[in-house]
């Protein structure tokens, strides 16, 4: 197998993020203060590949991610699939497949998932459970792998509330938030995150097009970076990091997903608004 960061191997995007992308999702849930704009329920496609000049050890990546976003009244719902080939410098070649499906309640207090990832035709790796959050502090219980339990620590949040407490920042013109993240990839999935915003965004490429085609209102954006840290181990560097333009509706692009030995484009090649979501 070519040498990936475990990181990697869960293909987190803002589960992010990019999901993760949560990577995973790039949405945001109940936030503080009151929202300035209505988050929009989407269906946004990635093409993916090697960013040029941060290949490593990785000479190819061909790959597409969907990305799947709505208001389901209750709560929030993201579906995500990630497929992903790379190639090393020598020619191997590793073929990877992740899903993922989640559900968190506005209230921030409740965040079921279901994660699915597979390397060639290896039987997929399932992680499924719910974590809850009980005022400061909270707790994951896995019905895959059954059996195992996990402790959350004082002050953490699921990825909705995540990206919608660091749009709140953004429009409030606060360019820094430090919060710790349970993703729903597994007993790994708690890190510590810090987001920055680098500022406003309204350089103008093909992806606007697209935005605009798929009647995307107009909305301020900003350029975002999100660094995730092994909350357990208190390592200095990151893990892995995502950096964006990130909508104040919720929508993504520009998308680059960097886990220190190589980095992923992910270019918007189609963009639809979900009709009838929500309540």
């Amino acid at each position: 197998m070519i040498g990936i960061p475990r990181n990697f191997l869960a293909n987190r995007v803002l589960s992010f993020c990019l999901a993760a992308f949560i990577v995973p999702g790039l949405v945001t849930g109940q936030v503080a203060t009151a929202q300035a704009f209505q988050l929009l329920s989407h269906r946004a496609i990635y093409e993916l590949s090697l960013l040029p000049g941060r290949g490593g050890d990785i000479s190819g990546v061909t790959g597409r991610m969907v990305l799947e976003w709505a208001d389901a009244c209750e709560g929030y719902t993201t579906q995500q699939r990630m497929v992903m080939r790379l190639v090393s410098g020598e020619g191997k070649q590793i073929d990877s497949d992740f899903r993922l499906s989640s559900w968190e309640d506005k209230s921030g207090e409740s965040f079921r998932f279901d994660v699915r990832t597979a390397f060639g035709k290896a039987t997929p790796e399932v992680i499924k459970g719910r974590a809850t959050r009980s005022g400061v502090s909270g707790k994951v219980e896995f019905q895959k792998p059954d059996g195992l339990s996990l402790k959350l620590p004082r002050g953490v949040v699921f990825p909705s509330e995540h990206i919608g407490r660091l749009i709140d920042k953004a429009l409030a013109g606060e360019s820094r938030m430090a919060l710790p993240v349970f993703d729903g990839t597994g007993k790994d999935g708690l890190f510590e995150t810090v987001g920055l915003v680098l500022g406003p965004d309204a350089k103008k490429t093909a992806a606007d097009d697209i935005l605009a085609k798929g009647k995307m209102p107009l909305v301020p954006a900003w350029r975002v970076r999100l660094s995730f840290f092994d909350y357990n181990t208190g390592d200095s560097l990151p893990s892995y990091e995502v950096s964006l333009r990130l909508f104040a509706n919720g929508v993504a692009d520009r998308l680059v997903l960097d886990y220190s030995d190589f980095a992923v484009v992910g270019t918007l090649k189609d963009f639809t608004i979900l009709e009838g979501a929500g309540c």
